[in-house]
């Protein structure tokens, strides 16, 4: 019995370590149940991987997992080899970015930041937004004018807002703007910083 539980606790201990291992590669779902594998390429918003103990590959949506860790950014399509850049001391990061989909993929997403015209992310865009630490940044959809996300940011964090149309993306925060359609919100930074390197142009301002 106490071979037994010595064995059950060296295995949680090393299942554990693994998850935590930056070294590791590991998706999370929303159920918080932790899918160990090897991902073998991220190309858009689809995760190619290899669960562990199988030895056929899978593809699923980024989105569809709270957290991710990619231990070899080669695997990455990286079309414009972006990096995730830090923010400088007194500054935020924020970066708008809108992946592919289908319906809606043609129509713009005009963007207004403090009530002001500011850029259009069109799909596989990005653009990145250098703001003051210790403001309030607020953005919206240009026809929402009701619907405001607001930004608190804090010095030297880097903040995601990404753009969809429709329903087929369940925001990860309850903070977003949204009209005909079009949304805005708050993205899920664990999966973001990986899906917004895989971004084909910069977003241009309108």
């Amino acid at each position: 019995m106490k071979k037994n539980l010595i064995i059950l606790f060296l295995t949680f201990t090393s299942i554990l370590t693994y998850a935590q291992n930056n070294q590791s590669d590991f998706l999370i779902k929303k159920g918080n149940d932790t899918v160990f594998c090897k991902i073998i390429e991220l190309k858009g918003k689809k995760v190619k991987f290899i669960e562990s103990g199988e030895n056929k590959s899978k593809k699923k949506n980024i989105f569809k997992f709270s957290n991710v860790n990619i231990s070899d950014l080669s695997v990455v399509k990286n079309p414009l080899n972006l990096k995730v850049e830090k923010p400088e001391k007194g500054f935020a990061h924020i970066y708008l970015y809108r992946p592919y989909v289908y319906t809606g993929s043609a129509l713009a997403c005009k963007v207004e930041y403090n009530g002001e015209k500011f850029i259009n992310i069109k799909t596989y865009s990005y653009y990145l937004h250098k703001v003051k630490a210790g403001e309030v940044h607020k953005y919206n959809w240009k026809n929402s004018k009701k619907d405001i996300l607001e930004i608190d940011a804090k010095d030297g964090e880097t903040y995601f807002i990404r753009g969809s149309f429709g329903a087929s993306f369940e925001p990860w925060n309850t903070i977003s703007s949204v009209s005909n359609g079009m949304n805005i919100f708050l993205d899920n930074p664990n999966t973001a910083k990986y899906a917004i390197l895989t971004m084909k142009k910069e977003s241009p301002k309108y």
